[in-house]
């Protein structure tokens, strides 16, 4: 039997590794410890047994590190290797557990959600890192040569295939569009960085353009669960402030169903547009577009210092649409209204986005394939 630690603190980790620990329960080899800082916990709390589930306390990775849990949590549990999230820009329960593993010499292992993207805030590294597709693994590789890359897909949108879009769209949109004919819905997604260089001026081009903007329209705010109540507060009294009654929080509970109501997806570049692109994929018909505000010099600069890439690939890879410009916002905006536009991209998803199907079975037979390969002789293959 395997003892696997696992750690997150992200929603993008916790709703992939919602996936995720029932096939390792029911796979029978696993014998599991679930550790999580909010937001994770509460997602990943209807999953793992209340005995296996632990919630860490606000804090950095110091702040973890100092505490007593971590030691306890490895003295009684001993575990054969950790499994965490690529959490960010800050630091916390992720990045201490890389440490501790590492100071005991017990295998670590992470699972990305961004292409190339590791914390090193800490200086704490994974072993092997679980990535989206071989771009990412090129990327990981280039940056942290000492990492393995084992390419595998995207977990976190392995369950899409029981989730119909459209029907979801039909059922959602009544009541929000329906007031004033041909309104439409842009969704902003919000992202917890606040005190990042450039992002509010980026939420003030967006609100200065779409208030000139003459189709009528509604604008869905949707924080980021990592967003603190100032930060939502202050992100939507701007909203109000210039566009009044047409910007209203979006009403609906899921992540999915917060996306398919909209006709335009957009944020600075959350992980949502990415989330989108696959609903928009598995549809039999493209419904809308992901668009990233890509045009604050101060939000661009410290984007590529923190993620040390220059291009988005999301935008290299013409799969979504990008602002660079705030005056072109709108003629943007106006793009990805064409049927002509949605129908390009959906195509080019078909082509290139990654299967996610197989990412779970790839990721637990690497974690079996290493466990057995240290197993004293006599003892493999055996849970």
């Amino acid at each position: 039997m395997m003892k696997l630690l696992i750690t997150a603190r992200d929603p993008a980790t916790a709703v992939s590794f919602e996936r995720l620990v029932p096939e390792l329960y029911a796979n029978g080899r696993f014998h599991l410890k679930v550790l999580c800082q909010e937001p994770a916990y509460r997602l990943l709390e209807p999953f793992v047994p209340h005995d296996e589930l632990q919630i860490i306390p606000p804090g950095d990775c110091d702040a973890v590190l100092q505490s007593a849990i971590l030691r306890e949590t490895f003295d009684t549990f001993q575990p054969d290797a950790v499994l965490t999230g690529i959490s960010g820009p800050d630091t916390g329960l992720d990045e201490a557990v890389l440490h501790y593993a590492a100071e005991r010499h017990i295998h670590s292992y992470a699972l990305q959600s961004f292409w190339g993207g590791v914390n090193q805030a800490s200086g704490a590294l994974p072993e092997t890192a679980f990535v989206i597709d071989d771009e990412a693994a090129r990327l990981t590789h280039e940056r942290y040569p000492q990492i393995e890359n084992i390419p595998i897909g995207s977990i976190k949108h392995a369950g899409y295939r029981f989730y119909n879009p459209l029907a979801a769209r039909q059922q959602k949109r009544p009541g929000l569009a329906d007031s004033v004919p041909g309104t439409v819905l842009v969704g902003f997604f919000g992202q917890p960085i606040l005190d990042i260089p450039g992002y509010f001026e980026t939420l003030e081009g967006l609100v200065r353009q779409l208030s000139k903007w003459p189709r009528p329209f509604k604008l869905l705010y949707r924080p980021h669960p990592k967003e603190s109540r100032h930060q939502r507060d202050k992100t939507f009294a701007l909203f109000q402030d210039a566009l009044g009654d047409r910007a209203m929080m979006n009403p609906m509970k899921g992540i999915k169903d917060s996306l398919v109501v909209c006709d335009l997806v957009l944020s600075a570049f959350s992980s949502s547009g990415f989330d989108n692109l696959y609903l928009n994929e598995i549809a039999r018909e493209p419904f809308n577009v992901s668009v990233y505000l890509w045009f604050e010099p101060a939000l661009i600069e410290w984007w590529r210092g923190y993620n040390q890439l220059a291009e988005l690939p999301l935008v290299t890879e013409e799969l979504l649409l990008s602002v660079d410009t705030e005056e072109r916002l709108l003629a943007v905006l106006e793009q990805g209204l064409l049927e002509e536009t949605r129908h390009a991209l959906w195509e080019r998803a078909k082509r290139h986005l990654p299967c996610p199907q197989a990412s779970i079975e790839l990721l637990i037979s690497k974690l079996l394939t290493d466990f057995d390969g240290v197993q004293p002789e006599g003892k493999q293959g055996h849970g």
